[in-house]
């Protein structure tokens, strides 16, 4: 028998939490919620859509789990520590489609996507996502943190509230302080103090036209 879940969302990535649990996990997805002042509808995704503030009463705590599809960690953070003053279980998701090792440790609400590759003596913590990363051995993970297209040499620390961009990379032996941001494409060689921002210039936009050059590179 399949286990109950509710997803805390509304957005694009609601609507992908739902599908990978409902393919890829023993979960059942039977509805959504959201605070009651975003509240516009009682239904989305085809599923009902309920208030987050009266989930006790709707839901006993043992009869389903939570998930909270939110990418901001800062609203996840207060989403996650309001869902267990309820009293709620958080689910966990790591895709079949990552590759891990057995001893693996990870905590509440964390989300491990598909083309994840985790080595071996990694910890995740507490309502942490990991989208397509590469985590090197002997690496951690701190809470409310999100890494999207990520890769840590090993023996890496990533420190709690901390946001990695696409393509970002950090080199092994090197500490995140927390609340940090990577951007994307941004390679961090030196350990980063406690809420760092760091960025790339980016790619140059030329002054031409592309259909000045499409024949060139034709040929």
């Amino acid at each position: 028998m399949k286990k109950k879940l509710i997803i805390y969302g509304v957005g694009k990535l609601a609507q992908y939490v739902r599908y990978v649990f409902e393919n890829d996990t023993d979960y059942d997805v039977i509805a959504y919620c959201i605070e009651e002042k975003l509240l516009e509808s009682n239904t989305f995704d085809n599923k009902p859509l309920i208030n987050f503030e009266q989930l006790g009463e709707l839901y006993e705590t043992k009869s389903v789990n939570v998930f909270i599809a939110v990418g901001n960690n800062k609203i996840r953070k207060r989403l996650f520590k309001e869902t267990k003053e309820k009293g709620y279980s958080l689910a966990s998701y790591i895709s079949s489609k990552a590759q891990f090792w057995p001893d693996l440790i990870t905590g509440e609400n964390v989300f491990i996507g598909e083309g994840s590759v985790i080595q071996p003596f990694v910890e995740i913590g507490d309502n942490s996502y990991l989208i397509c990363a590469n985590i090197g051995h002997h690496s951690k993970i701190g809470n409310h943190a999100l890494l999207s297209v990520t890769t840590l040499g090993g023996n890496t620390l990533i420190g709690d509230h901390c946001f990695l961009g696409m393509n970002s990379t950090v080199r092994h032996n090197i500490q995140v302080g927390e609340y940090s941001i990577i951007g994307m494409n941004v390679n961090i060689e030196k350990d980063a103090n406690p809420y760092s921002v760091y960025s790339n210039g980016g790619t140059t936009l030329r002054k031409i036209d592309s259909s000045k050059l499409l024949d060139r590179i034709l040929l």
